[in-house]
């Protein structure tokens, strides 16, 4: 083998990813658990094979947001735009604790429809776990890269750079507990920075608990209606009282 044959296979992967990997994704969540959500994914043209079919995966997508009442994409792209291989998608969601559902019973249909492997599916989506103690929800998502990468980038994942995911939360109350690498808003925005390279084989983790705050005015008015429901209920027995 000569050596420039040598040195171009020692460069191919470089020549592969000849630009930055970046990925970012935002929710909103308002006061009563509607909100919205937008996802934005820049990869180079190598790793097309990984990703599938741009036009079959918007079909698919778009087929659930027909399938569901409980989200609405407002705008929904992926495809070659420039130099990159770039997923846009913006919905709108009437309760964040449906999310989770929605997507466990959509995601065989997703699979089968865009041939995707289910491992990788389920590792990309993220194992999320949502649970709700008292007024105490708690939230964690595990995302793992396996299967992402060319064999020769995983092996090398150096090669990846600064390329790096994002993931921001902006909730109605404060988080309590957190992971997240920043915390902004008072503790209602949280965001988490992930350098691809460091996490090629250990997943990436996303865990939160916050709580529940009922406002003053909703405590005087629950305090009103009860004062006038023991009202109504004395009238009722003085009447009903033997004389």
């Amino acid at each position: 083998m000569s050596y420039r044959l040598t040195a171009l296979l020692l460069f191919l992967p470089l020549l592969l990813l000849n630009s930055c990997i970046e990925g970012e994704e935002e929710v909103w969540i308002n006061l009563d658990a509607s909100g919205k959500l937008r996802a934005h994914y820049e990869f180079p043209p190598a790793l097309k094979a990984q990703m599938g079919d741009p036009d079959v995966i918007v079909a698919a997508l778009r087929a659930l947001d027909e399938r569901e009442d409980g989200i609405e994409i407002q705008a929904l792209s992926f495809g070659m735009v420039g130099r990159q291989l770039i997923f846009h998608l913006e919905a709108t969601f009437d309760d964040a604790r449906d999310l989770l559902e929605i997507s466990e019973r959509n995601l065989d249909v997703l699979i089968e429809d865009t041939g995707m492997d289910p491992a990788q599916a389920d590792a990309m989506s993220g194992g999320i776990t949502f649970a709700m103690n008292g007024m105490s929800p708690s939230f964690q998502r595990d995302i793992s890269l396996a299967g992402m990468f060319p064999e020769m980038i995983a092996n090398n994942p150096g090669l990846l750079g600064s390329s790096n995911f994002r993931y921001l939360i902006h909730l109605p109350f404060p988080a309590t507990e957190t992971n997240a690498h920043k915390v902004e808003n008072g503790g209602k925005t949280l965001i988490w920075r992930f350098l691809l390279k460091e996490h090629v084989t250990e997943p990436m983790s996303l865990s939160l608990k916050t709580k529940i705050v009922i406002p003053w005015w909703a405590w005087l008015i629950g305090g009103v209606l009860l004062l006038g429901l023991f009202f109504v209920l004395w009238r009722i027995f003085r009447r009903l009282a033997p004389r």
